[in-house]
């Protein structure tokens, strides 16, 4: 809160930068204003922190989806006319994300823990080109009924789970961390590489039943004699590290996981660099070391290119 009060005073009193309007009068233009710039608030402990990040790391934190105001001028009734600026961070270049909910923490206990995890376990690892333009802080964030820890879309990235975190061991914090990184890599690939992608997923391609090639992203695989559209087997076998339930009664049936969710968990793997654990505990599942194998070379072929955006 105060951190919208200075800036709105700072915007009431900063002239912004101005244009001719039909009269050749100078009006102003309300186009100059960097809504991403952290002030200083040195008498609060949580807000100096997201400013000190700020200045060492130039990312923003923030734990309000409304991250400032300005005073644009009188209306017809003499009342001000007050501009708003809030995060739309359900945007993404696949889709504009309407199904999305999130809980804002009025904790600053939590908040503040949030912010300790970004300044340790994720900011300083983060790379010049794919940086998200700030984080959001929530405490739960909820996408199509699904519960997420976090979400990356075009103008920022949202993280949750903040009531979880006192609770988080240093190893727990560590595996989140890895997490909110890879997704930070795996959004940049999906949405900068998709057809070095395509080769990824055609490695999990298999049979069905009629003995057609099929893609088994999202395919639900049932652990039935009947209707089975392709014989059951564990997700390993198909080349997935995660999977989701499926709706079906068979407790060990399952949905194999979308391609975003396949690249996420291979990255966070390849960012774990830990290949010859990964390769014992996989040495039975053939797809899955092949796709290591893959992921590891285009994380490798790419990182000169988006480390340096």
């Amino acid at each position: 809160m105060k951190n919208l009060v200075g800036i709105l005073l700072v915007s009431l009193f900063a002239l912004a930068s101005c244009q001719d309007d039909e009269n050749g009068e100078l009006a102003p233009s309300y186009v100059d204003v960097d809504w991403y710039v952290i002030k200083d608030n040195p008498d609060d402990e949580l807000d100096h922190l997201i400013y000190e990040i700020y200045s060492e790391y130039k990312m923003s934190v923030y734990y309000n989806d409304t991250i400032g105001m300005e005073y644009r001028g009188m209306d017809a009734n003499g009342d001000s006319i007050i501009y708003y600026k809030t995060l739309m961070l359900g945007y993404s270049i696949e889709e504009n994300v309407t199904s999305m909910k999130y809980s804002l923490s009025k904790q600053r206990e939590d908040i503040l823990e949030g912010v300790k995890f970004l300044e340790e376990y994720v900011i300083p690892f983060q790379q010049a080109g794919m940086k998200p333009k700030c984080f959001l802080l929530v405490e739960e964030l909820i996408l199509s009924d699904n519960s997420l820890d976090v979400y990356y879309g075009m103008s920022g990235a949202i993280v949750s789970r903040l009531a979880e975190l006192k609770e988080m061991t240093r190893e727990d914090k560590e595996a989140f961390g890895l997490r909110v990184r890879g997704s930070e890599w795996a959004h940049a690939l999906v949405n900068n590489y998709s057809g070095e992608l395509e080769d990824f997923y055609r490695l999990s391609d298999n049979f069905n039943a009629k003995g057609e090639l099929k893609a088994m992203h999202q395919q639900d695989i049932q652990n039935s004699f009947f209707g089975g559209v392709f014989v059951w087997k564990p997700k390993e076998e198909y080349g997935f590290l995660s999977s989701t339930p499926s709706t079906h009664y068979s407790p060990s049936s399952y949905v194999c996981p979308t391609e975003s969710a396949d690249v996420l968990d291979f990255v966070i793997e390849v960012l774990k660099d830990d290949e010859a654990n990964f390769k014992a505990t996989h040495a039975n599942h053939s797809i899955i070391l092949s796709k290591y194998e893959y992921m590891k070379k285009l994380v490798d072929s790419v990182k000169k290119d988006l480390t340096a955006k």
